[in-house]
């Protein structure tokens, strides 16, 4: 068993170097998608179980539970051969075409390395937060989606009220850290939307909590307090398409919806800035700022 913790070891230094998942499929005359779902479920679930104490055969056979194109029988039988295999695969050297950006190198390498991690957070999820024009509780419709081959960062999506969906990319490390990162705008204009998460210590977590930075409809930032809440299994894109953002007015929400209303949309749980012409140009505009915030 202690072949399938070096196995890990080795895939992990190979993704972290640029190695591709079809490079591995290629060399090891197996599916990519079967190496994927070692990589990033059966193999991370695997050691978090084992240095959580469990047996290496019950922690094997629960960690295979959680995909469908993995046969214990299989790996057990070509374990040797592949690590042996894998083992074989040089490492690609760092190109150096980038050393102008090290801080966007930096996310990608860091990207690849918390790849595995990932996996646990797939799904569809509600998030509840403030509504930014009335008193009433925003629900957002988000899916994190399952890892392909060549991915770097995991592929998320989130709906607006319009109908509109938006693509981005999440980050999961294994320091109870996320980061959801989108453009609200399609084309032309760069309007980011970061999700912080904090990741709770467990594993397939049913809800997440958070802060989210955006911009309200005036494109003056806003951060407010968020909840996802798991609803199930990631779906088919063009069904999440159609799903939609809306608010659910104060005097409609149910008991669960007004215990996240009471997390999300209190006093200190919203700030918003705004742009304002600035006559006197100095700390005096920041003080007349706060007080227009105040009518809102």
């Amino acid at each position: 068993m202690d072949r399938l913790l070096s196995l890990y070891e080795r895939m992990k230094k190979l993704r972290e170097s640029g190695v591709r998942m079809k490079d591995i499929s290629e060399e090891t005359d197996i599916a990519s998608s079967v190496l994927s779902s070692l990589y990033s479920s059966v193999l991370p679930m695997y050691v978090n179980l084992v240095s959580g104490g469990e047996d290496q055969e019950a922690a094997l056979d629960k960690a295979l539970q959680q995909v469908n194109n993995v046969s214990k029988r299989k790996l057990l039988g070509c374990l040797d051969t592949l690590y042996d295999k894998v083992n074989h695969i040089e490492p690609r050297q760092a190109s150096n075409k980038n050393n102008a950006r090290p801080f966007l190198d930096d996310i990608e390498k860091e990207a690849l390395r918390y790849l595995p991690n990932a996996g646990i957070y797939t799904g569809l999820y509600l998030a509840y937060s403030s509504s930014s024009f009335s008193d009433g509780l925003k629900v957002e419709p988000y899916m994190i989606a399952s890892i392909t081959d060549g991915d770097a960062l995991p592929k998320v999506y989130s709906q607006n009220m319009n109908g509109d969906y938006y693509a981005g990319v999440g980050v999961f490390s294994p320091f109870q850290i996320g980061y959801l990162m989108f453009n609200e705008q399609k084309h032309l204009q760069l309007a980011l939307k970061v999700v912080f998460l904090q990741l709770p210590l467990i594993e397939y977590p049913g809800w997440m909590k958070g802060i989210y930075l955006t911009h309200d409809y005036s494109r003056n930032p806003i951060a407010r307090r968020v909840v996802f809440v798991r609803q199930g299994n990631e779906i088919p894109l063009e069904e999440f398409v159609e799903m939609r953002t809306e608010v659910i007015p104060k005097d409609k929400l149910n008991e669960e919806q007004q215990a996240y209303y009471d997390y999300t949309c209190q006093q200190g749980d919203v700030i918003r800035s705004m742009m304002l012409v600035s006559p006197e140009k100095n700390v005096n505009d920041l003080m007349r700022e706060k007080e227009l915030l105040k009518l809102l």
